[in-house]
């Protein structure tokens, strides 16, 4: 009762501009991908000059722990990355060296791909670092526009948020940098479940000043909750 009172005296709860069904709308697309563990098998095609075909396993604990390792092309099979927290290490197996990626790195692309390191260092849950701008519902769909909070330690000016309000299945983040210019879209396809989970089952990721070229992952199986070994987000875990 006494909530209700304080509810009716300060007005609803809010995330920035907009309401706080927005946030855990949001907070729910954000986590489409992720749970305690998760692990499988994923394709990764790059489309630039040339086109390029990786064929990955990957591990992952929550969003601070997360081995992919190569399985094909031959030439690369063994090719293994780690990330824990803030750290990101390679694995060349060719020469048996392991790499620790530096700040000056940090925005190389990731296995030849439009990702790169920082993204994967980034990656983080947005309503923590980020506050909502704007909000607009249109049927099932939910357009939302989220800002870094002050000192938030993340690269995007802005993000346009494109949601399914009925599932909260991402349809399309568009990426803005500090000039407000679109730096590139990520786009969800191919909704499947997968081991109990309503997820999308392809992502292309688009670079706004290279059109022609994209990057897309395609995951042909993937297991949620399941027992990982503790060794595999190690660095003797990334070399075997």
């Amino acid at each position: 009762m006494i909530y209700l009172v304080l509810l009716f005296l300060v007005g609803q709860p809010k995330w920035g501009n907009c309401s706080i069904e927005t946030r855990t709308l949001v907070d729910r697309a954000d986590r489409i991908m992720f749970a305690r563990t998760s692990a499988g098998k994923m394709i990764m095609k790059v489309v630039k000059s040339r086109t390029s075909t990786l064929r990955m396993k990957f591990w992952s604990r929550g969003r601070d722990r997360m081995l992919v390792r190569i399985a094909s092309p031959a030439k690369l099979r063994g090719m293994a990355t780690l990330k824990l927290g803030d750290a990101v290490w390679y694995y060349m197996p060719r020469t048996d060296r392991l790499v620790r990626v530096g700040s000056s790195m940090m925005g190389d692309s990731w296995m030849g791909s439009h990702f790169t390191n920082d993204d994967l260092v980034k990656e983080t849950e947005l309503y923590k670092h980020y506050t909502c701008v704007s909000e607009k519902y249109s049927g099932d769909m939910a357009v939302i526009t989220i800002k870094p909070k002050p000192n938030a330690p993340v690269v995007w000016d802005s993000i346009v948020m494109h949601i399914r309000k009925a599932d909260s299945i991402p349809v399309k983040f568009l990426y803005y940098g500090s000039k407000g210019h679109l730096m590139r879209t990520m786009e969800f396809h191919d909704i499947r479940v997968m081991d109990g989970r309503t997820v999308p089952t392809r992502m292309l990721l688009r670079p706004a000043d290279k059109p022609s070229e994209y990057t897309e992952v395609r995951y042909v199986k993937i297991r949620f909750n399941v027992a990982i070994p503790g060794k595999y987000f190690s660095l003797q875990g990334l070399k075997h």
